[in-house]
């Protein structure tokens, strides 16, 4: 069903063989540059987030187009990882259930008694979650680390809902600092964050389940003694 990151992690051309220090010291530098990448996408996560709903469609259209491009040119230029489409498709969606609420004002709207603003956080997380732990998968595996199934799906759990609730933060800054009124209510948080959460379990579960076969072929260390 999903792509697996073994099958569309390249090895980088005409690497030369060189002393163990040498590979250690190239890898520390990778691995730093992983991490202020990560904090240069955090910034355009925010900037993307932090006014989302009073900015026309072809803005967020724009920004979000940017952002997304970044992303797959740095995976796929710098660490030879090509994201699949439908991992991009995935992001994509989640952006547009955003948008297309803020746009009609649905999130005060109710869809067969749920409350769109429910809806758009399990459906956006869960939607989320699965290029999180592709891309976790994917980096582990550059950097040759062999992780048990289940140790990278809590770690992916945990990252996707840590992004889930910067979303939030990104709310509160916004209604406290820029004028913005995104809390509705005193529960809105806590709702978004369990609807959030249940979207994220839910996918998890099931891409797990989706990739176990082909993990257990690639990782036969794991397997569990007959």
């Amino acid at each position: 069903m999903f792509d697996t990151p073994l099958a569309t992690v390249e090895a980088s051309d005409s690497v030369k063989p060189a002393p163990v220090a040498e590979n250690a010291d190239s890898k520390t530098i990778a691995k730093t540059e992983i991490v202020v990448a990560g904090i240069l996408a955090l910034g355009g996560y925010t900037v993307l987030l932090l006014r989302l709903p009073y900015r026309s469609p072809v803005a967020n259209i724009l920004l979000s187009t940017l952002a997304l491009s970044s992303l797959y040119f740095y995976l796929r230029l710098r660490l030879n990882i090509r994201l699949p489409r439908v991992m991009i498709l995935c992001l994509v969606l989640s952006i547009v259930l955003d948008v297309i609420g803020n746009r009609y004002g649905l999130f005060s709207q109710r869809i067969a008694s749920i409350p769109y603003d429910i809806i758009t956080h399990f459906a956006a997380s869960g939607l989320s979650f699965l290029p999180v732990m592709w891309l976790l998968i994917a980096l582990t595996r550059r950097f040759a680390f062999r992780l048990p199934l289940g140790f990278v799906t809590f770690f992916s759990v945990t990252t996707a809902f840590s992004l889930a609730a910067y979303y939030e933060i990104t709310e509160l800054i916004d209604e406290r600092l820029l004028g913005g009124h995104r809390i509705w209510t005193p529960r809105d948080t806590v709702q978004d964050l369990a609807a959030d959460l249940i979207g994220i379990v839910i996918a998890a579960v099931c891409y797990s389940l989706a990739i176990r076969t082909r993990w257990r072929l690639d990782n036969p260390k794991f397997n569990r003694p007959n």
